[in-house]
């Protein structure tokens, strides 16, 4: 028997995989993860199919293989963006559970009870971690710098369009415990996983609180990459406006100063706030004497803090529709577009450390970090 690819094998996280995808994703290889990370509802319980799946899987052994001691990942995904080819490196690994009280796993986004409850569905049948955790910290010390000069044992290679997955292995005991102890004392960042971290923590709660301080459960599979990474890229999500046009405009006259700018000042001087529509562009800065004291004190010089409450929400109470887009140019051509600044990885540290979450549809990081390349089980 040949080996799977693989490439034919894993696939995106649950929460951006869409009905078609999924049938792509399924045709590719009836072993594909998706089989486990987002299961096709039917007659039968859609989540302990997928728990017999990934047990048939590890049964076998030909798909995936159990790890025989303690180790790390070490993953290296490169893409393209704007013409540019970049790499993200980080470490698969496995994250203790704190509750947000502690401060020291930090999230930015809110959670929705329903996604929430499929996740944790889903943890339940299969006990496992089918998709990480996304965290970033503060690579002061030079950690991930210093793996370079390690021998990690090349595990996998895959290629998917113009992305490619390089994953290896770091099993020696002596670097094992030297980025445990580098990693001890940071706070994380959550970046993409906000339901996956909170579903674990239920999960812990329900069932393991009594649970001794080494327990499967008091963990969660993450991926954690440097802050200051050259890879890590947000991308900014952009708001679409359709109808309640007259709404919008008195809403940009009641609370902006506005300039005309060309199309180009849009990579050049990244303004924060852009209105696109009928081949116009024209950057908004918020007046002096608005009223922001609504909002947080972290989100009072935020683009898309700013353009949700002066701009989407007299827009939406007039009648509009809104839908997001990340690609800029999409969301140019389709039709009147509030374009954003996409908010760094800085930002996102200063709010999380204020405390605060972001607007919702804020942060979309790219590319995402597959599933089904590292899973992690609760039990031997």
């Amino acid at each position: 028997m040949h080996p799977i690819p693989l490439s034919d094998l894993i696939c995106p996280p649950y929460d951006v995989i869409d009905e078609p995808e999924r049938q792509r994703l399924l045709a590719r290889s009836p072993f594909n993860f998706v089989r486990i990370e987002l299961p096709e509802d039917g007659e039968d319980d859609k989540y302990a199919r997928a728990a017999q799946f990934l047990a048939h899987l590890i049964a076998a052994k030909k798909v995936l293989n159990r790890d025989g001691r303690e180790s790390f990942y070490l993953h290296e995904h490169e893409f393209e963006i704007a013409g540019r080819h970049l790499t993200r490196r980080g470490l698969f690994g496995a994250l203790r559970l704190y509750p947000q009280s502690k401060a020291v796993v930090m999230p930015h986004e809110l959670t929705f009870p329903k996604a929430k409850a499929d996740r944790l569905a889903l943890l339940r049948a299969t006990r496992a971690n089918t998709s990480p955790v996304f965290g970033m910290f503060a690579d002061d010390g030079g950690l991930m710098r210093s793996l370079g000069e390690t021998e990690p044992i090349p595990t996998g290679d895959a290629v998917i369009g113009s992305e490619r997955h390089r994953l290896q292995l770091i099993d020696d005991r002596a670097v094992v415990e030297r980025i445990s102890a580098a990693l001890q004392d940071r706070r994380i960042y959550i970046a993409d996983g906000h339901h996956r971290y909170e579903t674990a923590l239920t999960y812990l709660e329900e069932g393991y609180s009594r649970a001794g301080p080494k327990a499967p459960e008091r963990y969660v599979l993450a991926f954690l990459c440097a802050l200051d990474d050259p890879g890590l890229r947000i991308l900014a999500t952009h708001r679409i406006v359709r109808g309640a046009e007259e709404a919008l405009h008195s809403a940009i006259a009641r609370s902006f100063e506005v300039s005309e700018i060309d199309r180009g000042a849009l990579g050049d001087i990244q303004p924060g706030i852009v209105i696109a529509g009928g081949g116009r562009f024209r950057a908004l800065e918020l007046r002096a004497n608005a009223d922001v004291s609504a909002l947080p004190g972290a989100w009072r010089t935020l683009p898309v803090a700013l353009a949700e409450e002066f701009l989407v929400k007299p827009a939406r109470e007039a009648g509009a529709e809104i839908t997001y887009e990340h690609d800029t140019e999409r969301a140019i051509a389709a039709g009147t577009a509030i374009l954003l600044r996409a908010v760094d990885p800085p930002t996102l540290r200063r709010i999380a450390d204020a405390g605060e979450r972001l607007p919702q549809k804020t942060t979309y990081f790219y590319p995402k970090v597959p599933a089904g390349l590292v899973v992690r089980t609760l039990y031997p």
